[in-house]
């Protein structure tokens, strides 16, 4: 069976650097100080020749993955992002860059910007017919805006979605269409939130390890409630179940209901859904028990470390935290050793039907005025490539081993979590309606966690506005 791989290393890594300032910078209350996540070695704008490496052994597995043939008279690919496509120097090249540059030469101009900058420089670029040729979607605040402001163009001209490098990526590409046309080149899907707990500290508590409870089909809500709850009561003050700042995201998307979803082509406002309600209880619920770790009291500050220290119980973080080494959310806060560290998907919602996956998707979209529209389709045929390839599979795996120091047990359980996201991930579609949407929402749905209000008061509140915009946005939808 062709089953879809996984991401390569090196792009989860620097994917992981972009999603890390985008969730976060818009905190309750406060800034967390994370700055730009940037961390590149390259210059703000022009070439980076990506001075990284790939083993010998790992050079011979990539040369067996086919690519489509493309003849390309123009090598140079330009992206604009804030971080770097080319891996940092001294890092892993990962599969598909190893392919654009082995099959047709190819090379990747990195134009690098902070985060809040990306839109009104590419909107500067396009309007001086100097624009970048692709894009990344993994903030999910690129569509539908940006189809709908003309910021992008369709994909279909230049990929072909039915064939063999694309046709099992179809269910995740169908989920970003605009009039009948694709507008991202997705990949794959990174998990949002997932739950990363020190299993010497689950262990030391008494606790069966949530990864059992997994596999055995009893990883759901009312579980993790009492796990938290026997923590919390078992240690006493100064211990907490939870902290961090995609929590309430977490067990929101969890019911595998957005916030605002898209049906038929048509953004949906859910605020009134039943199981957001739920999952809005339970927030409220671990606030009230004292169970949330009060970022609030402390300069709205998240400590991942104390995780590893055993004063927190679980930190609801995305997955990019596995595959940091260095950091405030890096791997070594949860645990001295990596083989320590352990980690989950979100519990399952007991009144939905399935175990949902809070995810992102990992892809790129075409810039309006693209200079080489050619060349990057050959590019996302060489990413396309390298996710559905078993070679490419082993690469990663060989990468995230030697370079994080994982385990066995890690693996089994990151492909186990990828595979669940693939077949059921949950994406949110607020943040890619417009600037107005993203403020209506972002924080009042972290209400009930981290101030201890009413679901029902917030979303009455704000309910009005988010219809606006949403329809506003269906109206060019049409």
């Amino acid at each position: 069976m062709n089953k879809r791989r996984l991401i390569s290393a090196t792009l989860a890594v620097i994917t992981s650097l972009s999603l890390l300032t985008a969730c976060a910078e818009n905190v309750q209350g406060g800034n967390n100080g994370n700055g730009n996540g940037n961390g590149s070695d390259s210059a703000s704008n022009g070439t980076t020749p990506a001075p990284s490496t790939m083993g010998q052994e790992e050079q011979s597995k990539a040369e067996e993955i086919e690519v489509k043939e493309f003849e390309l008279e123009n090598k140079k690919i330009s992206f604009l992002a804030s971080w770097p496509r080319n891996p940092a120097k001294g890092k892993n090249k990962d599969v598909a860059i190893e392919l654009f540059q082995s099959r047709f030469g190819g090379e990747i101009e990195d134009i690098t910007v902070p985060d809040a900058d990306r839109y009104s420089r590419l909107a500067a670029l396009i309007s001086t017919d100097d624009a970048p040729d692709f894009f990344s979607a993994a903030d999910m605040d690129a569509f539908p805006k940006g189809a709908i402001n003309h910021m992008f163009q369709p994909l279909d001209d230049y990929i072909d979605y039915n064939d063999q490098w694309w046709k099992d990526l179809n269910s995740i590409n169908d989920k970003f269409v605009f009039q009948g046309k694709h507008y991202v080149g997705a990949i794959g899907t990174a998990v949002d939130v997932l739950m990363i707990y020190n299993k010497k500290v689950v262990e030391a508590n008494g606790f069966e390890d949530p990864a059992k409870l997994l596999e055995e089909g009893k990883w759901d809500w009312d579980t993790c409630k009492k796990m938290m709850q026997d923590f919390c009561s078992k240690n006493g003050e100064g211990y907490y179940a939870t902290d961090g700042w995609w929590v309430s995201q977490g067990f929101c998307n969890s019911t595998g209901v957005p916030f605002v979803g898209i049906e038929d082509g048509k953004l949906v406002n859910n605020l009134n859904n039943s199981l957001i309600e739920q999952a809005q209880e339970l927030l409220l619920d671990i606030h009230r028990e004292s169970m949330a770790y009060p970022v609030w009291d402390n300069g709205w500050t998240a400590n991942a470390r104390n995780v590893g220290l055993g004063t927190t119980l679980f930190f609801p973080c995305g997955e990019w935290a596995l595959t940091q080494l260095e950091g405030e959310y890096a791997l070594s806060n949860y645990a001295d050793d990596a083989a320590d560290v352990g980690f989950v998907p979100v519990p399952k919602c007991p009144a939905a039907d399935e175990l949902y996956i809070p995810s992102r998707v990992v892809g790129y979209m075409l810039c309006s005025g693209a200079k080489n529209p050619e060349g990057f389709a050959a590019y996302m045929y060489c990413e396309a490539a390298a996710t559905t390839s078993e070679k490419s599979d082993e690469i990663t795996k060989d990468q995230y081993f030697n370079e994080y120091g994982w385990t066995e047990e890690m693996w089994d359980m990151w492909e186990k979590i990828h595979e669940l996201s693939d077949a059921h991930p949950v994406f949110e579609y607020y943040k890619g309606v417009s600037d107005e949407m993203f403020d209506a929402l972002d924080n009042p749905t972290k209400d009930a966690y981290h101030n201890e209000v009413s679901w029902i008061s917030t979303r009455d509140s704000i309910y009005g506005s988010v219809q606006a915009e949403i329809d506003k946005a269906n109206g060019s939808l049409e």
